[in-house]
C-alpha cells in the first residue's frame, strides 16, 4: 500500500484506514511492529534500509501485522523509543541521516498510542552502518549496507553497493534521449521528420560529437547508422558546427527526414519492421533513447 503523507498529520482515522484496507501488507513503504524489542542494531538496520530505498517509508510501532490489529503502546514506552531513535541515528550510521527521521505518537484510546516513524530517502549515494563507532577500533572501517526489498530488509552485496552508488551519483554524466517519428518543422521542405532530443541530466557539462540511429536489423548484430546532416534548421542547438557543449539542463534537438532514412535502410538491404533507437554520441559515452518499432505504415 503506497503512502505519501507526513507522519506528523496522521491521526487514528488513518490507522483505521490501514486496518480496513485488504492490501495493508508490509511492503517497500511500510512496516508494522507490535513493540520495540530493545534491539538497537535491528532498529538501526530498519531505519537505514528505508533511507536507502527510493521512497523512504514508515515504521509503525504498536500494530500487529498478522492479523492486523491496533495494539498500542503506553506513553512511557513511546517516550523511551523516541529518545532511543534520536540517539541511535547519530551513532554508526554513515553519513548522518539527512533529513533525519521524524516520529509522531498517534493517540488511540485508553492512554495508548501508535508511534509512527517516517524515514526519508537519500537523494544520492548510500547510507552504511559502521561495525564500531570508535576511530581507534579496527572495525571502525567495516560497514554493512541494507535496503528495503519485498516487504523486508536485506543486506546488500558489495557488487550491489557499487551499482547503487554509480546509479545515484549526481556527478555521473547522462543525457536523457527521446525520439519521435512524427515531427514537422515550419517552412521545411524535408517533410515528415524523425527528431532526436537530448537533455543533459548531470551536473557536469557534456560535449556532443554526433547523433544518429541504432537499428536492430535481422542480422547477427545491430547496424548503427550515424547521420550528420551538413545544414540544420535554425532554432535548434545543432545549428552550429559539432561538437557542442551542453551544460546541466541544456537541451539539443536534431532532425532527419524519414524519406532519407528509408533510403539509408534500402542501401543496407534492411526490411521493415525493425526496432530503432535514437543515439547521441559524446566524449563521455553513447546515450540511447527507448526502442521503438519502425514499420511500413510509419515510414511510408
Amino acid at each position: 500500500m503506497k503512502i505519501d503523507k507526513s507522519i506528523l498529520t496522521w491521526i487514528k482515522d488513518d490507522l483505521e484506514v490501514l486496518r480496513d484496507d485488504p492490501y495493508n501488507l508490509e511492503d517497500m513503504n511500510i512496516e508494522y511492529k507490535v513493540q520495540y524489542n530493545r534491539d538497537v542494531h535491528e532498529l538501526r538496520r530498519d531505519i537505514v534500509s528505508f533511507a536507502n530505498s527510493e521512497v523512504g517509508g514508515y515504521i509503525l510501532y504498536g500494530i500487529r501485522d498478522d492479523p492486523f490489529e491496533l495494539i498500542g503502546m503506553i506513553r512511557g514506552e513511546v517516550d523511551k523509543l523516541k529518545n532511543t531513535i534520536d540517539h541511535i541515528i547519530n551513532l554508526k550510521i554513515d553519513p548522518r541521516l539527512d533529513p533525519p527521521p521524524i516520529s509522531h505518537p498517534i493517540y488511540l484510546n485508553n492512554n495508548l498510542y501508535v508511534l509512527g516513524v517516517q524515514v526519508f530517502p537519500k537523494q544520492s549515494g548510500i547510507y552504511a552502518i559502521r561495525r564500531n563507532n570508535h576511530p581507534n577500533n579496527p572495525d571502525f572501517c567495516l560497514y554493512s549496507f541494507w535496503i528495503r526489498s519485498d516487504g523486508c530488509k536485506r543486506q546488500l552485496s558489495m557488487e550491489e553497493v557499487n551499482s547503487y552508488i554509480i546509479k545515484t551519483d549526481p556527478y555521473k554524466k547522462h543525457i536523457d534521449v527521446k525520439m519521435n517519428f512524427n515531427t514537422y518543422l515550419p517552412n521545411s521542405s524535408m517533410g515528415r521528420l524523425i527528431s532526436i532530443n537530448g537533455i543533459n541530466k548531470s551536473i557536469r557539462p557534456i560535449v556532443v560529437n554526433s547523433y544518429g540511429f541504432h537499428v536492430e536489423a535481422d542480422t547477427d548484430k545491430g547496424l548503427a547508422l550515424f547521420i550528420r546532416p551538413p545544414n540544420l534548421h535554425p532554432g535548434t542547438r545543432f545549428n552550429t558546427r559539432l561538437p557542442i557543449k551542453l551544460q546541466d539542463g541544456d537541451s539539443c534537438s536534431a532532425y532527419y527526414s524519414i524519406r532519407n532514412l528509408k533510403e539509408e535502410l534500402a542501401e543496407h538491404n534492411i526490411t521493415l519492421p525493425i526496432t530503432i533507437k535514437g543515439v547521441i554520441n559524446s566524449h563521455d559515452g553513447i546515450f540511447y533513447s527507448e526502442e521503438k518499432e519502425l514499420t511500413d505504415e510509419i515510414i511510408n
